[in-house]
């Protein structure tokens, strides 16, 4: 029995072992992969067997993608990286045409959004035969060049050649029908490309920071909902509103729940503005991304802002006014309910800007629920005087009466007004240009708003508060200037092209807290005579995962503090094919060309570990520990 037993552990122990040599010799390859396993293969296709002279088809183009590895979309977020890009060439009496990419699949990586494929996905286009082409067989050649990565490592840049065949003759029957009955336009002819959704700010925001982004966000609402309040338009009239649904003679109680119902409901209807837009805003990105439009709604901006600027005025008659003022009696909650639905329709024009800002922002993020809470929370923010006025009357004694603040806070709405229509003007502007306009808009604004006016001891909060707001507004146009100036080569041309090189070599992040050396052979040189062990990071301006490993490891304080006994060196290989990239390659004993590729040498310049992809900071301090 006991020799049974001790066959029976033998044979786990066995299993056991064998298992375990299987998982972690899976773990090493999936770090070193066959470098001459294709990632991405593409199939060429044909709508039809045989098809006539003298009209236009579809073809399409299958691409398959390894698994756990994806490729940059035909628009990728980040103007540094190489987008995936089919090429078709033109023979005589054919004509490729419209190619129509699909849609790029968003993941975030180093707390960016990166529009990917994976797995697989289709790109169509048309292709035009000739009248005058004879009968026979045809092929096109056709290239795909895309950047393949994966969670670790990326790889160089590749072209993946195939070749698409056509027989010119009778017209024959349709082919690959599954694949050609899901072409996204009818049109032929048409310029299809498909273009990219561009995010918003606070779309960024929210898949930055996740519920932090959320509650930002809907601070933000309630803060301008409630600064809004204060505007021209609105300020003077809540006490005569709150006179209308609650009566100048009421209790505490009576005041607080008239006050609540008409704010709530006003709320609700926002809310639903904010439902509705969300559920639609495809319509409204298309919108947005019409010239015309764009230039339509700056111009609605512009109109607003010269009257916060006093140069006409918009506001509610002043019969209107009148008999608003008569009231004394109030009325009940049904009553105040269907004047909070009309006061969240008939927008004032102090507000309607804002709410036709934030209405537009919540259509590019496509969540109805969070477009119905930012209205619905810009509203309360909006109400929250009526509540206070509305509880407690005497409150209204102590609010400040119309003057001087007043006019200041209008042209502060004025100037925001302005920055809104630049904001949705940039589109359509450079970068340059954008930054000189809204540099000297807030310069405008430091001079107008009260920054450079004097104080004395008598001068009240007020005061210094809109000096505060108009230095600040200074600093920040001195900023934008500069910006537009450097980057637009008009003062610093040097700077310009130090600009241009940081913005195209932007796989290095801001931070570089590390102090690398680019110089591999005097950098060996150097930390042999010193007695330094080496670090060395390779990298390429198109790896995306060798900013991710710069920003989520190199500059972890615990990788910094480790570094210091370091010499620490950054070496670009570019190109795999490059005579830097094969000497380094030869010289290290490499095999695989995959950045990034961390390596780790002791004191005497030998090779102790090598690092393949992305190495978590906690792995990275362990492995340099261990080198001396």
């Amino acid at each position: 029995m006991s020799r049974f037993i001790k066959k029976i552990l033998l044979f786990i122990g066995i299993i056991t072992v064998v298992s375990f040599s299987i998982i972690y010799s899976q773990s090493v390859f999936d770090d070193f992969e066959d470098d001459s396993l294709p990632i991405v293969e593409i199939q060429p296709l044909f709508s039809y067997k045989s098809v006539l002279p003298g009209s236009n088809y579809y073809a399409a183009v299958i691409v398959d993608i390894a698994p756990k590895w994806h490729i940059n979309s035909s628009t990728p977020n980040q103007e540094w990286l190489i987008p995936a890009e089919l090429s078709v060439n033109t023979i005589e009496g054919i004509t490729p045409h419209s190619i129509i990419y699909p849609k790029g699949e968003n993941i975030e990586l180093i707390g960016e959004l990166m529009s990917v494929y994976s797995k697989s996905v289709t790109i169509y286009f048309s292709v035009e035969i000739s009248e005058n082409m004879d009968f026979g067989t045809y092929t096109l050649p056709i290239k795909l060049t895309a950047q393949p990565c994966n969670d670790k490592v990326c790889r160089a840049p590749e072209t993946i050649k195939s070749n698409l065949t056509i027989n010119v003759g009778d017209m024959g029957e349709a082919i690959n029908q599954s694949i050609f009955e899901k072409v996204p336009t009818p049109e032929l002819t048409s310029q299809t490309e498909e273009p990219y959704s561009q995010q918003s700010d606070i779309e960024i925001l929210i898949n930055k920071y996740g519920f932090w982004g959320y509650i930002f966000v809907l601070g933000l609402a309630f803060v301008t909902g409630l600064l809004l309040s204060f505007s021209p338009c609105t300020y003077p009239m809540i006490p005569i509103t709150v006179s209308i649904f609650a009566g100048q003679e009421r209790s505490i109680g009576r005041g607080f729940v008239l006050s609540l119902f008409y704010v709530g409901t006003m709320a609700i209807v926002y809310g639903i503005m904010g439902l509705i837009v969300s559920i639609v805003g495809g319509v409204f990105g298309a919108w947005l991304a019409s010239p015309p439009v764009v230039i339509g709604i700056v111009i609605i901006f512009i109109i607003f802002a010269l009257s916060m600027f006093g140069f006409f005025n918009l506001d509610l008659p002043s019969s209107f006014r009148n008999k608003l003022a008569k009231s004394r009696k109030g009325g009940g909650i049904a009553s105040t309910m269907v004047l909070g639905v009309v006061a969240a329709l008939v927008v004032s024009p102090c507000v309607g800007p804002f709410v036709a800002g934030i209405l537009l922002y919540i259509a590019t993020i496509g969540s109805p629920v969070f477009g119905f809470f930012t209205l619905f929370i810009f509203a309360i923010g909006l109400g929250t005087l009526y509540i206070i006025i509305g509880t407690f009357s005497s409150s209204i004694s102590k609010l400040p009466g119309s003057g001087e603040w007043m006019e200041s806070i209008k042209k502060f709405f004025g100037f925001v007004l302005l920055l809104m229509a630049i904001y949705f003007l940039r589109t359509l502007l450079s970068f340059e240009l954008t930054a000189l306009i809204t540099g000297l808009l807030l310069l405008a604004y430091s001079i107008f708003g009260g920054g450079f006016d004097r104080l004395t001891k008598e001068s009240k909060f007020f005061d210094r508060l809109k000096k505060f707001i108009g230095l600040l507004a200074f600093l920040l146009s001195i900023y934008f200037l500069l910006s537009s100036f450097i980057v637009g080569g008009w003062i610093l041309p040097e700077g310009s092209k130090w600009l241009s090189i940081v913005q195209n070599n932007s796989n290095t992040t801001n931070l570089n807290l590390i102090q690398w050396n680019k110089d591999l052979e005097t950098g060996l040189k150097e930390a042999k005579k010193k007695g330094k062990p080496v670090l060395i990071d390779t990298w390429a301006t198109w790896c995306v995962n060798c900013k991710i490993l710069e920003e989520k490891t190199f500059n972890h304080p615990m990788i910094v503090d480790e570094a210091k006994r370091f010499y620490s060196l950054k070496i670009q290989l570019e190109k795999s094919d490059s005579p830097e990239t094969i000497a380094f390659m030869k010289r290290f004993g490499l095999k695989t060309y995959s950045l990034p590729t961390t390596l780790l040498l002791d004191s005497n310049g030998k090779v102790q570990k090598i690092l393949i992809g992305v190495v978590e900071p906690e792995d990275m301090k362990t492995e340099m520990a261990r080198v001396h």
